[in-house]
């Protein structure tokens, strides 16, 4: 599927390159420009390069929200194990404060015991009696405080256990959040490039004709492969015969059609190959099959994020982009109006939006006369 990704991606492109998009950088200097070339100028020499280094962006950028998802996660269950770990801590802190005074109490009493003037007991006539008693008290008291003084070190030794595993755990959270704070730094970097390879792309001849030699060359791939691939021998209703009689994949207006854009600074003329839906704000809306067929592709395409394709046979496939929560597989054979995802942002230089094709024999066609009017 390598050219149909790399086909798929030129579609945005070329609807960046004639249209321009929000979210683009305004003109770049000399040096931002000497940067961005001495970091990817030698991979735009190679055919498809552009569109191979957008494509790494945009996977590495998908790449880098997984690993922060993930440290955000770890490092939420880092700050529950350092808060039981301090409250463990405090709470063997405050027994020990207590045994502790215990054991000076019983010391206290211990020497006022020890103290009492050996003279009395020799003048009284009780004396040997009360020696005894006194020894013994003074015995059983020792043996009860050895017990207490035991149990005293062995709290000690446990509050320096639990004051490790605090300090291990408070360490574990600095790295976690060493570790949140690089990948962040690292998908902001990752985010400006692309925007600043788009920018390059809309104010320098140069970059924009090496796009279109690009998208021509992808075009060409795609066509090729197709050429290659076995037909779905489907026997049903054919999605020929479809023509008007179809609904819309989404809920919403749709924002750029089908056809020939110029750009506006180059004048050079490119073909909008699909449909882009206006945004849809709030959660995602159902993303529908147009038309039963089997599940072809699903995965992540340059410029258009999580992406489904359905195979609707003899040659007719519709495609399904910038998608969140899809909701089928490879190989699943789908009905007409089955939700087969939401509309997302993935892959969007828009926001959330639905980007839509109808290709036969790999070759885009206008999907706007297929639909109910």
């Amino acid at each position: 599927m390598a050219p149909a990704r790399t086909l798929l991606a030129a579609t945005l492109l070329l609807a960046t390159l004639g249209a321009g998009h929000a979210d683009a950088q305004p003109r770049l200097d000399a040096v931002s420009r000497k940067d961005l070339d001495s970091r990817y100028g030698q991979a735009l020499q190679a055919e498809l390069g552009l569109l191979q280094a957008l494509d790494k962006l945009d996977r590495d950028a998908s790449d880098i929200d997984a690993q922060i998802l993930r440290l955000g996660l770890e490092r939420a269950h880092a700050t529950d194990v350092l808060t039981q770990a301090e409250d463990r801590r405090a709470k063997a802190e405050h027994e020990l404060d207590g045994m502790r005074q215990a054991v000076r109490s019983r010391l206290r009493a211990i020497l006022r015991i020890a103290r009492q003037p050996q003279l009395e007991f020799a003048l009284s006539p009780k004396a040997f009696a009360k020696s005894v008693t006194k020894d013994r008290v003074l015995r059983q008291l020792l043996a009860a405080d050895r017990e207490r003084l035991a149990a005293y070190r062995q709290k000690l030794t446990d509050l320096e256990r639990l004051t490790h595993e605090r300090d291990a755990a408070l360490k574990h959270l600095d790295e976690v959040d060493l570790q949140l704070h690089d990948e962040k730094a690292r998908g902001e970097q990752e985010r400006q490039d692309k925007l600043a390879l788009i920018a390059r792309i809309e104010e320098d001849r140069k970059f924009h004709d090496r796009a279109v030699r690009d998208l021509d060359a992808a075009n060409k791939q795609l066509s090729a492969q197709i050429a290659t691939l076995k037909e779905w021998q489907e026997r049903k209703y054919t999605f020929a015969m479809t023509v008007g009689k179809l609904l819309p994949p989404v809920s919403a207006a749709v924002g750029t059609g089908f056809g020939e854009i110029r750009h506006p600074r180059f004048g050079t003329v490119t073909l909008h190959r699909g449909l882009a839906f206006r945004p849809v704000s709030g959660p995602g809306a159902a993303v529908r099959a147009v038309f039963w067929g089997r599940v072809a592709y699903v995965g992540w395409l340059t410029g258009y994020g999580e992406t489904v394709i359905l195979d609707h046979g003899r040659g007719w496939h519709s495609v399904y982009a910038h998608l969140e929560e899809v909701r089928v597989k490879v190989g699943d054979v789908v009905p007409a109006r089955v939700r087969i995802a939401d509309t997302g942002a993935s892959g969007s230089l828009k926001g959330r939006h639905l980007y839509f094709e109808i290709r036969r024999n790999g070759e885009p066609v206008d999907p706007a006369p297929w639909f109910h009017r």
